[in-house]
């Protein structure tokens, strides 16, 4: 896990962090998270070590988050599109597979020739 030790990245993602709890006090209309943003800003702009921690875990809920929300993603993209495809595709397809047919074996006898290497083309 590659976590970023640049103090201005560590400030900025504090500053996400706080700007995300204005939002959600402007979505809520709870002064609390008002309170919470105002002085998380304070103490993180202060303690910039203090800094440093909380972006790290912020930065590890991230990669946390994009390996599950990944698979979720790609699982929707595999059940509702891709699969449902590939039914209509075996239902209508005018190349039917191997498994239909009714034969002993699938053997192919070709007929022996012989194959002349100087002459390619």
């Amino acid at each position: 896990m590659k976590i970023i030790k640049d103090r201005k990245r560590n400030l900025a993602d504090c500053l996400v962090i706080t700007a995300g709890l204005i939002i959600v006090g402007i979505i809520t209309k709870e002064s609390v998270f008002y309170y919470v943003a105002a002085s998380l800003g304070l103490i993180l702009g202060l303690i910039p070590q203090l800094a440093y921690y909380i972006s790290f875990v912020w930065q590890g809920i991230g990669i946390i988050m994009g390996f599950i929300i990944s698979k979720i993603i790609l699982s929707i993209i595999f059940y509702f599109f891709l699969f449902p495809f590939s039914l209509l595709q075996k239902l209508f397809s005018k190349n039917k597979a191997i498994s239909n047919k009714k034969s002993e074996s699938y053997w192919i006898i070709k007929p022996e020739h012989q194959t002349d290497f100087t002459k390619l083309w």
